[in-house]
């Protein structure tokens, strides 16, 4: 039998050969995610990882024990190790496939990639924050980069994690299909822009009404949702990709900073809103050397400090959500109605902010940063909430003012108006008689013998008396004139009428009615009676100043309780 030629002997065993070492390269990173139907999933098992204490190289990992990435795995709390991520992208279709990977947050430092396309050598791209914004390998506002994976290969992918300083640190990567990482980008936009352009124009109504009311509330709250909005656009990574790209430091360095400044802020809006130096001065005390320390803890960092503004920043934000829906409801119970708006405002807003902060600080919860989607949700509905507390405080205000004039036009006995009441509707008869010329009346009302009544009876009788009067003035005052209470038992209707023989009728259906209707209290039959003094105020003869009116109405009454009282009597001139 004929020997094989060499060469495929030399075939074979290179066959053998490059078998043996796939097979190993595949034994390297165990189970593999497959990318021929992908559109988006977070690393996950078979994804691993490990944990080093310094910024270890791919060489000291690539035989290193590491553990399977589960949702408990992810948060790692605030952290200064660095921290890698193993898996491996199998591209089981006839086609390359072109993937993005992106970390969780626009906040990470520092995150290397390392890719080897079918047991090739590994393809570095390292990423970092501590630079200009268009030198990141993809534009986008996170760390991130994107590769192709041929038809029928795999990916392994190494991926190293850390920040220059200890931080929150989220082990959450997305991977995405190319296509649905551009349309996931198009849908950011359109909701990042809704976001902070509601923001804007909540701002831009604070403002206004800053302006308009000269009012430092409404400044205050302008500055509220200025500071609001520059931190979230800072946290979701906008700002540095917008506002100050070739900064990185103030990316870096200007975080903290404001979170500081949004507490700052929070606690001054929520001083001049809730009055607290008048209503809870010790809580206005607390919250004002808090500030201090907040601006203090600024300046500290502003001059190089981390670790302690670190953890003052965080501390920081713990106090809206333990303070300011408690003290809203406080003040809701000592009469501030808008109150309970802004109490609902920061509960909203606390529960958001509660779970980011527990996301970041602990290993408690299992979503990464998620929350901070949710927080940014509470914030947006926390300042609208504020905004109708503002508005509700301004109606309160308003309704206030109305019953402030109502008690200074308003007699509290009878509840008719008064002198300043009359005055005020004097002029406003006096330009509709301009535009109409239908003429004006002024009768002088006053009880006959009040003073025997309530040596009689007593003062409760006279005030019923007074009362029932009141109500029998109103019913025929109503839609023709206005009716008031001078003091005592002295009172004055202003009647607008055709003519002179109708403010007479009415005049005396006044009198009859009060004459014919005695009153009865505490099993008392009190029989009464009244006078009335009639003068002609406006007129196509006669013009009369309100008080001019009042004389020449008072000398009629006069006239007629000298007579014999329980009379209606029209002035006369002595001409």
């Amino acid at each position: 039998m004929a020997k094989p030629p060499a060469t495929a002997w030399r075939l074979t065993i290179l066959l053998l050969l490059w078998l043996t070492s796939v097979a190993v390269a595949n034994d390297d990173v165990p189970g593999s995610i497959d990318i021929g139907a992908l559109q988006h999933q977070l690393l996950r098992a078979p994804t691993s990882y490990l944990v080093t204490d310094t910024r270890t190289s791919l060489q000291e990992v690539l035989n290193r024990d590491f553990q399977p990435l589960t949702n408990g795995s992810v948060n790692q709390g605030i952290s200064s190790r660095t921290y890698w991520l193993r898996v491996r992208l199998q591209n089981t279709e006839t086609q390359d496939r072109r993937w993005v990977m992106h970390h969780e947050t626009a906040y990470l430092d520092n995150m290397t990639a390392y890719v080897m396309d079918s047991g090739q050598s590994p393809q570095e791209i390292a990423m970092t924050d501590r630079v200009p914004f268009h030198e990141r390998s993809l534009h986008y506002r996170k760390l991130g980069f994107e590769h192709t994976t041929p038809a029928g290969d795999w990916s392994d992918v190494y991926l190293r994690l850390d920040y220059a300083k200890a931080d929150s640190i989220s082990l959450n990567v997305h991977l995405w299909d190319h296509q649905a990482y551009v349309q996931k980008l198009q849908e950011e936009h359109l909701l990042f822009g809704g976001y902070f352009g509601i923001t804007v124009a909540l701002c831009l109504i604070a403002l206004l009404f800053a302006f308009v009311m000269r009012e430092a509330t409404y400044l205050y709250y302008a500055l509220f949702l200025t500071i609001s909005g520059l931190m979230w656009a800072q946290i979701n990574g906008f700002a540095y990709q917008y506002l100050f790209p070739a900064q990185p430091y103030w990316h870096n360095e200007g975080c903290h900073i404001g979170y500081l400044l949004f507490v700052i802020i929070t606690f001054q809006f929520t001083r001049t809103f809730l009055h607290t130096a008048e209503y809870f001065p010790r809580i206005n005390r607390l919250m004002y050397g808090l500030q201090l320390i907040m601006i203090l803890a600024i300046g500290l960092r502003l001059l190089g400090d981390y670790g302690v503004v670190l953890h003052i920043a965080y501390a920081s934000l713990t106090l809206p959500l333990l303070m300011l829906p408690a003290l809203g409801w406080l003040a809701y119970r000592k009469g501030m109605v808008y109150a309970r708006w802004f109490s609902i405002a920061w509960l909203v807003y606390s529960l958001g902010l509660a779970t980011s902060l527990i996301s970041a600080y602990t290993r408690l919860l299992p979503w990464g940063m998620e929350a901070l989607t949710y927080a940014q949700i509470g914030s947006l509905l926390e300042s609208m909430f504020l905004l109708v507390a503002l508005g509700e405080r301004l109606r309160s205000r308003e309704e206030g003012r109305h019953e402030a004039l109502r008690q200074a036009n308003y007699d509290p006995l009878t509840q008719l108006g008064n002198r300043r009441l009359l005055a005020q509707q004097y002029d406003v008869v006096a330009r509709r008689f301009e535009n109409t010329g239908m003429p004006v009346f002024l009768l002088m009302i006053d009880l006959d013998h009040f003073k025997a009544l309530n040596d009689t009876y007593g003062h409760l009788a006279g005030d019923h008396i007074l009362q029932k009067l009141a109500d029998l003035l109103r019913a025929h005052c109503q839609g023709s004139g206005t009716c008031v209470r001078l003091g005592g038992e002295e009172f004055a209707m202003l009647l607008q009428v055709p003519d002179q023989r109708t403010a007479l009728e009415i005049a005396e259906r006044i009198r009859q009615a009060f004459c014919r209707t005695p009153t009865h209290y505490r099993e008392q039959h009190i029989v009464h009676t009244l006078s009335i003094g009639l003068a002609p105020v406006l007129t196509a003869e006669r013009k009369l100043s309100l008080q001019e009116a009042m004389i020449q109405a008072d000398e009629a009454l006069y006239q007629g309780k000298v007579s014999s009282r329980n009379c209606t009597t029209v002035y006369e001139s002595a001409a």
